[in-house]
């Protein structure tokens, strides 16, 4: 079963340029739609936030204007009621081990822009899975968390990556843009990224590699499912690794196949592996444990 962590914030504002407070929190379509998709999909999903503070719902999501209808506002709160207690005791963002999870998942609102796009915990967590070749996903303003992967270098882990993210267009017809202290598209931009965009609130997603961003709250169910069939690609990698002072490969969470007195040995014993169950990216890691490179098998 494939392991998911999905990080939401923690704030319950976003502070505006003159210094206001704009109430905010999590999107519920944002959350509740990816959680029904990967709960399908038989994704185990531990939520974390910053602390672990029991994260904020943005009660405009809820609103028959913000959730598109009554019913589908309606919808949402019932969906929400089934995720109180995960909602109310989250996993401590500073407690995770990202080698415990396959991938990452962050909604929107307008809250990552207040702790997640400057959090240093988050910001690490992010650059080990990056480097690790896991599945990194995020939706609307959920992108803005991604800005949080700074290297030591000052360099963004995501700069030249294709990705989408709430536009300058969207955060204008929502109202907020002429007060907003910074915005995610040009913020996101200036980092580095390769920004792609569809037409305003409409659907719009883009994958690159193990990236997989949204531009709005329409996207929810598109990243979503593009989420599942990344992780799922990962159920099918073998891993060449470090092994009580020898060598051995291993399915991603599975146990080791074997002890290998040579990484070649180790290497050639996966792939026979692979052609054997249909497996078909072999990768292989360093002395250190970290991704050294990945071969498919045919």
């Amino acid at each position: 079963m494939p392991s998911l962590l999905l990080v939401l914030t923690g704030a319950d504002h976003w502070t505006l340029d003159d210094g206001t407070r704009h109430p905010t929190g999590f999107w519920a379509e944002e959350l509740t739609t990816p959680m029904r998709i990967f709960r399908d999909a038989g994704v185990d999903v531990t939520i974390a936030t910053p602390g672990g503070v029991r994260p904020t719902v943005d009660e405009a999501s809820l609103s028959a204007e913000g959730a598109g209808s009554e019913e589908r506002a309606a919808e949402s709160r019932g969906e929400l009621d089934a995720l109180a207690d995960q909602l109310a005791a989250p996993v401590a963002l500073e407690a995770v081990t990202p080698g415990d999870y396959d991938g990452v998942f962050v909604p929107g609102g307008h809250g990552p822009m207040q702790d997640l796009a400057e959090s240093a915990e988050l910001g690490r967590l992010l650059e080990t899975m990056l480097d690790d070749d896991k599945v990194v996903a995020a939706v609307c303003h959920g992108p803005a968390a991604l800005l949080s992967a700074t290297r030591p270098d000052g360099t963004w882990a995501l700069a030249g990556r294709k990705l989408a993210g709430f536009t300058n267009d969207e955060e204008t017809q929502a109202g907020l843009a002429d007060n907003a202290p910074w915005l995610l598209e040009d913020r996101m931009r200036e980092a580095g990224g390769e920004m792609q965009s569809g037409p305003p609130w409409q659907p719009f997603s883009v994958v690159d590699s193990n990236v997989v961003t949204g531009q709005n709250p329409a996207s929810s169910s598109q990243v979503a499912l593009q989420t599942v069939e990344a992780l799922d690609a990962r159920a099918h990698w073998i891993h060449v690794v470090p092994y009580d002072g020898a060598w051995t490969f291993k399915h991603e969470h599975g146990e080791p196949e074997g002890r290998f007195r040579t990484q070649r040995q180790a290497i050639e014993a996966a792939k026979e592996h692979a052609r054997a169950h249909g497996d078909w990216e072999l990768v292989i890691h360093g002395r250190n444990g970290r991704i050294r490179d990945a071969v498919a098998v045919h």
